[in-house]
């Protein structure tokens, strides 16, 4: 369970591909030819579920991306595509995103024709949308670089899904950092106390039973060490998606504590 998160990807056709650079944040105490110049590569695709239908499927990617060679920046290339996009052995992120877009588009195509009826009052359903985006978060802890990804996607049914992830990198060495980095096996069950602790303050519980009765969480597995999380300057914010520890209806379960 500590190993680092796949997005559940499978995606799509392309249409349309935008790859933008603009300039990063400035450090004054660096050259400026040192600098980290961000870019943003883009898609969006919006095509009807049948050629006659006014109804459409919508598949977008907004993913900021960091330009030049830095190891920095070929660490972050690399999650974007096989973690984020989920695609693995393309050396580029539009290649990736080229090759999910066929796959997708022939999947949803196949199960449209399969499904569609020009005379069902249920074709709303085939209305699906895949969102990813991605960006640098703003963080106070110095020398690393936070990165948050999200999905939002939708393929029928009652309702659809959404997942956030958070990939912290060493901006010197460009290293993905895991929670054993921050966590040593030592202060383990002292931060998951901690994590169980402030989940009842949160929630406003009386223990982590009475937790677990009012909102479910912890009943679908044991609270662990993720490395879903957001590296602070004194603080470790750990997320738990849908269905992760607890069922559905919890949402998205975010807790804060102090790093040992």
């Amino acid at each position: 369970m500590n190993r680092h998160h796949c997005f559940p990807l499978q995606l799509f056709a392309l249409t349309s591909l935008l790859f933008c650079a603009c300039t990063g944040c400035k450090d004054n105490n660096k050259p400026e030819q040192d600098e980290p110049t961000w870019g943003t590569a883009s898609l969006c695709i919006e095509n009807p579920i049948a050629p006659s239908d006014t109804l459409c499927y919508r598949i977008e990617f907004k993913l900021d991306t960091l330009a030049g060679e830095s190891e920095l920046a070929k660490s972050l290339a690399a999650v974007l595509r096989d973690s984020i996009i989920c695609v693995e052995g393309y050396s580029t992120i539009q290649q990736a995103m080229t090759a999910c877009a066929d796959s997708i588009n022939k999947e949803w195509k196949t199960e449209m024709d399969e499904m569609y009826d020009s005379e069902s009052d249920m074709n709303e359903l085939l209305q699906y949308c895949y969102i990813v985006e991605g960006s640098p978060v703003e963080n106070s802890s110095e020398g690393i670089l936070s990165y948050q990804a999200s999905i939002d996607w939708y393929q029928g049914g009652v309702h659809g899904m959404y997942v956030v992830a958070y990939y912290n990198f060493d901006k010197e060495t460009g290293k993905l950092l895991d929670i054993r980095d921050i966590v040593p096996a030592d202060k383990e069950q002292t931060v998951l106390q901690a994590m169980k602790e402030q989940l009842c303050k949160d929630w406003e519980a009386k223990d982590w039973a009475d937790l677990q009765e009012q909102t479910g969480i912890g009943m679908l597995g044991e609270l662990y060490l993720t490395n879903n999380f957001l590296l602070k300057k004194d603080s470790i914010e750990f997320l738990f998606n849908q269905y992760e520890i607890a069922p559905y209806s919890a949402g998205l379960i975010g807790v804060t504590v102090k790093r040992p």
